[in-house]
């Protein structure tokens, strides 16, 4: 259910079933009357050009898949993954928001054609923060697999130590 105030009257309410939709507005139906204009509405924005729905983050790539780590290992390891997926940004076209009217139009159009006049200097910065943040998560993928080196070599060692520390304590307990 979504209630429309109007200065903190309560003055509609929409009711979602499914597919089924009731307007009810200041306690009288109005589904008839509303309920075609606002599809209507829906379609027409759907339609629009440059008004993409924002993209939805797949769950494995989510944040959220950060809470599924067992130790701080593979804590890490989720994390640095996620940093490759997130390390670069974009300068795409968006909808630029605006007031409504014939004023909230026009600068709108002055916003947008500054956009398109600054937009090659955008993509200049971009392209060289891409770069760093790159190189920046490749280092931290070089870092954490030199240290998965040194800990794997290191726990070797441990284990042939181990061994020999054991069969020096059978060869003593022995004699």
């Amino acid at each position: 259910m979504l209630t429309f105030t109007f200065f903190g009257i309560v003055c509609g309410e929409l009711y979602f079933c499914g597919h089924y939709m009731k307007i009810t507005v200041a306690g009288q139906d109005c589904t008839e009357e509303l309920g075609g204009e606002i599809r209507r509405k829906a379609a027409s924005l759907k339609k629009l050009a440059g008004r993409a729905a924002p993209p939805e983050i797949s769950v494995e790539i989510g944040a959220l898949a950060l809470q599924k780590a067992s130790s701080d290992a593979d804590y890490l390891d989720h994390f640095v993954r996620l940093l490759r997926y997130r390390d670069a940004f974009d300068t795409y076209d968006f909808d630029i928001p605006r007031k409504p009217g014939p004023f909230g139009a026009m600068m709108a159009g002055i916003k947008s054609f500054f956009w398109k006049l600054l937009r090659y200097q955008h993509d200049r910065i971009a392209f060289r923060q891409n770069l760093i943040n790159g190189l920046f998560t490749s280092a931290v993928e070089f870092e954490m697999a030199e240290r998965k080196k040194t800990d794997d070599e290191l726990d070797r060692r441990l284990a042939k130590a181990e061994a020999l520390l054991k069969k020096l304590v059978d060869e003593r307990a022995a004699k």
